[in-house]
């Protein structure tokens, strides 16, 4: 009997495929269209009909064989008996349960296609409905139950695509701070930095470096909801130092974090980590130990997570006695079940390289920009590199292949600062940066060339804000089938931190732009990731050191409502 309820669930994928096979042989469009939809209509109320059918079968059936094996066992005379009629009872059961279950899933594959081709009956309950993704089912006042978009999405709840928000669904600026059951008040942060990354399907990190617990660095995970982050408690990932400048990268289920235990000629350490699988709240991270990358460090290390769990660590020369002539570092890792160093390597020429950030470009390629500054010796009114890039590679046996060309922006101004790179679309991608010269933050679109390797500057930077800038970010968006476009966010002296959107057109270039004033007050920091479902989600420090996430919708990062005559 068990065996007849798992066919009635089955029953309903054979019922689609001859749909379909129906539907192929049909010749005319417009008769293929209306017979498609009777068909269908006619299949689902067969499908029905014999669920329901089948339903109260298997519980007459069922109900009866309970009574009767009931019964056997107040009259069992020996302990044998009884223990095999308790037995049978409980197998009984368990078919009984099953064969529910199965009708249940019948019912459910019913309502919901019905529902997916255009039926306004809505279902019993919300249990009768599996909707889309960014969907969710909701009740009506005649007690019926239909799927519809979460906000920022529209579509007819089994297909949601990202929409543009309205006025009652914009996101605003949520506290990171831990989910209680109890609703006790969580111990306060105060962060001098932070950093996001994606964990998973449907999840974020956040590293910190918390000045009220000595400087160490502390790791929250957050699960995302359609208008909210629930956040996990604090863990500590530093457990014998300091964590400046944590950097934060994602290996799909796995993350990795950089630090140096000091401001001026720190230790460099990795920590890696992944969901751990014995906590049932899939908020807590299992953490390695810190691994030593590198000694006597005083910038950012940025990380690039690339296949094969490997990722390239990229910071500007150790300090030492030959400071002046230290290029930059690039050390090669993989992060699986601990970390194993591939290999050392240097980019950039000898002499001071900071300011470093990287975008990846493929699985296994990225491109390095970075600040070199002219060594001591140099003659006045040699061409500057201070707005350098260059390409590298990871080959499929751990090298690491550094391109021989380096890209010079603006070689005849110096002054240049903070800086961020962004992938837009195949081979070309976006070089944001402050000149501190002019007090103006620009944008440069960059093409690669995929066979020499070689990148070429695509028209004249774009102007992006007037004025002193303390830092300077841009989030990868690559395009696919939608728009081009960029997205830079900075931070403008005595203001509130602001971003620019801007369109690219078919001739690869810099097309008009839009201001999206985003936060709601100055920072200290900030930094973003691009969700599945096209919203970003900003992990932010305000002045005083509170840690706040902000989600950006779709709509909001996207350039199709700009104009594109080119600029």
């Amino acid at each position: 009997m068990a065996g007849a309820g798992l066919r009635a669930a089955a029953c309903f994928e054979i019922m689609w495929l001859s749909v379909l096979l129906r539907a192929s042989a049909l010749d005319d469009a417009f008769v293929r269209q209306d017979l498609d939809v009777n068909y269908v209509a006619e299949m689902l109320d067969k499908l029905q009909a014999s669920v329901k059918q089948q339903s109260f079968v298997s519980h007459e059936h069922f109900q009866g064989e309970l009574r009767r094996l009931r019964g056997a066992i107040s009259q069992a005379a020996d302990s044998a008996n009884l223990k095999l009629l308790e037995d049978t009872l409980e197998q009984t059961e368990r078919e009984k349960m099953e064969a529910e279950a199965a009708n249940l899933e019948a019912m459910q594959y019913y309502h919901t296609v019905r529902a997916a081709f255009g039926s306004q009956g809505g279902a019993p309950s919300c249990d009768f409905l599996t909707c889309g993704r960014h969907a969710v089912c909701r009740s009506s006042k005649s007690q019926r139950a239909f799927c519809e978009c979460e906000p920022c999405f529209s579509g007819d709840g089994f297909t949601c695509r990202p929409s543009k928000c309205t006025a009652e669904t914009f996101y605003s600026s949520q506290p990171v701070v831990p989910w209680s059951r109890s609703g006790l008040k969580p111990d306060p942060v105060s962060a001098a930095a932070v950093s996001i990354a994606l964990l998973g399907e449907g999840s974020v990190a956040v590293a910190i470096q918390d000045e009220l617990r000595g400087g160490q660095g502390f790791l929250s995970v957050g699960h995302v909801k359609s208008r909210e982050v629930v956040w996990g408690e604090w863990q500590l990932f530093s457990p014998d130092s300091a964590a400046f400048q944590p950097t934060l990268v994602s290996l799909g289920e796995r993350l990795l974090i950089s630090y140096r235990d000091a401001e001026e000629e720190g230790k460099g350490y990795l920590v890696s980590g992944h969901p751990d699988g014995e906590d049932l709240t899939n908020f807590k991270v299992a953490l390695s130990r810190p691994y030593l990358l590198a000694k006597k460090l005083r910038q950012k290390v940025t990380l690039v997570p690339l296949s094969g769990s490997r990722v390239a660590c990229l910071f500007g020369g150790e300090m030492g006695d030959s400071q002046t002539q230290a290029p930059g570092r690039a050390v090669l890792v993989r992060a699986l079940d601990g970390i194993s160093l591939l290999g050392r390597y240097h980019f950039g020429a000898k002499a001071p390289i900071s300011e470093v950030a990287a975008t990846k470009l493929t699985e296994d390629s990225f491109v390095v920009a970075y600040r070199q500054l002219p060594p001591s010796d140099q003659e006045l009114g040699a061409t500057s590199k201070e707005l350098s890039a260059t390409w590298m590679k990871v080959s499929a046996d751990d090298l690491l292949v550094v391109s021989g060309h380096h890209l010079a922006l603006e070689p005849e101004r110096a002054g240049m600062l903070h800086r961020d790179l962004a992938l837009v679309s195949q081979n070309l991608f976006a070089y944001s940066y402050y000149s501190g010269a002019e007090k103006k933050t620009k944008m440069s679109l960059i093409q690669l060339d995929p066979s020499s390797h070689r990148m070429s500057p695509l028209g004249e930077p774009t102007v992006l804000a007037v004025g002193y800038n303390s830092f300077v970010g841009a989030v990868s968006l690559p395009s696919g089938s939608q728009v081009p476009s960029t997205f830079t966010y900075l931070q403008p002296v005595g203001k509130s931190s602001a971003a620019k959107v801007c369109g690219v057109s078919a001739a690869q270039r810099v097309s008009g732009c839009k201001d999206l004033h985003w936060a709601e007050a100055e920072l200290q920091a900030a930094q973003a990731v691009k969700l599945q479902d096209g919203r970003l989600l900003f992990a932010l420090v305000q002045k005083g050191g509170t840690v706040q996430s902000r989600l950006l919708s779709a709509g909001e990062a996207s350039a199709l409502d700009i104009n594109m005559a080119v600029v």
